[in-house]
């Protein structure tokens, strides 16, 4: 079970971030037709979806920052908490307007909880078991692609999809509690976090693997925005149901589940570089060929393809964000690269609609090419970063031996 789930508080960390990830990925696939039951149209719903994209870009540094400042502990309770109380929100406020304030805060809540989770476990290993723990976190995260659309559905199904709301309310308002039971101040394992003080300054960043890492978060970004978008349109369009839909998310977060502790061991004794940018241009290849595919069950078939290589690339790249990063700077660099995320899922949002509306074959050549510049860059700031000059630590001195006086 240790290969799944990290013991002690880590392990609670992964059950939270998991019990998130399937309550909010029950709503997601689902929240716009309840959004249209209250009376929004697709231009209230797109605002909607926008309200959360903006505010979660604006608040992820600062959320990583005072992460850095106060502790990972007091800002996953927040989000999860955030979660908690919007939920309820979508129950008894029912204006459209009143949704896209809730979706905004729900945006804030995001950027408390998933970054700060992700600094937490870092904190508390040694770099050469990081890449497993990461891999584990990573599993959790996409525990919720795997269950939440299934157990949305049938909840929906059973009770309304107002249940939906009422289920992810009792799941992030249980997780807030039980956030509780960590310690609380981070015990940093890793003796460099151990003895790190001060505020952090950006000259302790490694400039080029941080632009590195973010330039291929910014093509991942884009790729979720297309996928949010025009995904389901195209799916549609060769003959799928909504069922269908629901389907393709899950076989993408098979791999990811299943290739946890295998890619962490991986990352861990062979370096994070490779499976990231080695992943990220299979990932580039894959989406170029779904707008070749003559059918549904051949798209579901490049899902679950697909998501071999974010599998590898995901964890990979968190690693390489923690890499880059000083301990006292951890972080504001993980809030950095998933602000830069989420500003490419909002390009993608926007950009690949109008692709599509030319042709399917320009929206998934576009993402596949933006998602390949990204490996590339990755490859290249890598290597940059890698030849690096390094400066080693003075080598100790001995003490003399003290000389007898006859």
């Amino acid at each position: 079970m240790n290969a799944l789930i990290p013991p002690g508080p880590e392990g609670l960390v992964w059950w939270l971030t998991a019990l998130a990830s399937v309550g909010v990925t029950s709503v997601i696939p689902l929240f716009p037709l309840y959004a249209s039951e209250q009376g929004a149209d697709l231009k209230m719903i797109g605002l909607m979806t926008a309200a959360f994209l903006v505010t979660n870009l604006l608040c992820l540094y600062g959320a990583g920052k005072l992460s850095d400042r106060v502790g990972r502990r007091p800002l996953m309770a927040t989000g999860l908490l955030g979660f908690a109380f919007c939920s309820l929100g979508f129950l008894w406020l029912r204006s459209p307007w009143a949704f896209v304030t809730l979706r905004a805060i729900e945006g804030v809540a995001a950027a408390c909880f998933l970054p700060a989770a992700l600094a937490y476990v870092a904190d508390r290993y040694p770099a050469e078991e990081r890449g497993v723990r990461i891999a584990q976190l990573a599993m959790a995260e996409n525990l919720g692609l795997l269950i939440g659309p299934v157990f949305g559905g049938v909840m929906a199904a059973s009770f309304g999809l107002a249940s939906l709301f009422a289920s992810l309310a009792v799941m992030c308002g249980l997780g807030g509690v039980m956030v509780y039971n960590l310690p609380k101040d981070d015990v940093h394992v890793d003796p460099v976090a151990h003895q790190a003080k001060g505020p952090g300054h950006w000259h302790e960043v490694r400039a080029g693997m941080l632009v590195g890492v973010a330039t291929r978060a910014l093509a991942g970004g884009f790729a979720f925005g297309m996928y949010q978008t025009i995904w389901p349109i195209y799916m549609q369009r060769l003959g799928a149901i909504p069922w269908d839909v629901s389907m393709s998310w899950t076989l993408f977060a098979v791999p990811s589940v299943l290739l946890a502790a295998f890619s962490g061991k991986i990352i861990d004794r062979r370096g994070p570089s490779r499976p990231a940018v080695l992943g990220a241009g299979f990932s580039a290849v894959v989406v170029g060929s779904y707008a070749l595919a003559p059918n549904v069950t051949s798209l579901l078939a490049l899902c679950l393809v697909e998501g071999i290589g974010f599998a590898f690339a995901y964890p990979a790249q968190n690693a390489l964000t923690i890499q880059a990063a000083s301990p006292a700077m951890r972080g504001r660099v993980i809030g950095v690269v998933t602000a830069v995320k989420t500003a490419g899922a909002l390009i993608g949002a926007l950009g690949t609609p109008w692709l599509y509306g030319i042709s399917p074959l320009y929206s998934f050549g576009a993402t596949s090419m933006v998602l390949l510049i990204g490996a590339v860059v990755l490859a290249l700031a890598l290597a940059w970063d890698h030849r690096r000059p390094t400066h080693p630590e003075p080598l100790a001195v001995a003490e003399p031996e003290p000389v007898a006086i006859p």
